[in-house]
């Protein structure tokens, strides 16, 4: 069973349209069980972010917007939700993202190699190991032994 599933469940709960978000952050990572993950943070379309902020409002902390949904375990984000100088425009659109996910278990994620770019850009104390836990994983999953 995956240390995660609480979470995971928690959010097949709420019903969403499959093709309208994806779990990203740590999620990714904790589907394959490589981390314990503290909440899920997903990127959503704007029609529902639309509809999510219609029903639960949005808040706007430190210049970043997100939706919490009731239970304070998920975190919804727009493309406009954050905005910085360190991505350029290379970086993935929440739309392509969406529409790349990769469905396991019944749930949309985003891309290891997604979730890799963006934690290569930040380079956050907290992602170094992130890096290395995805590195390696990508590594021994996509390139298997002959």
């Amino acid at each position: 069973m995956n240390d995660n599933q609480e979470k995971f469940d928690a959010l097949r709960q709420f019903n969403l349209p499959i093709d309208q978000y994806a779990i990203t952050g740590s999620g990714p990572m904790g589907i394959r069980n490589l981390k314990i993950i503290g909440d899920i943070d997903i990127i959503v379309s704007e029609k529902l972010w639309n509809d999510l902020a219609s029903k639960y409002g949005i808040i706007d902390q430190n210049g970043v917007k997100k939706i919490v949904f009731p239970g304070g375990i998920i975190e919804a984000f727009y493309q406009d939700s954050f905005y910085s100088k360190q991505f350029d425009d290379k970086a993935p659109t929440c739309t392509s993202r969406i529409a790349n996910a990769e469905i396991i278990d019944g749930l949309p994620f985003d891309t290891l190699e997604t979730i890799l770019y963006y934690k290569k850009k930040d380079r956050r104390e907290k992602d170094l190991r992130d890096i290395e836990l995805i590195e390696k994983w990508i590594s021994k999953n996509k390139n298997p032994p002959k």
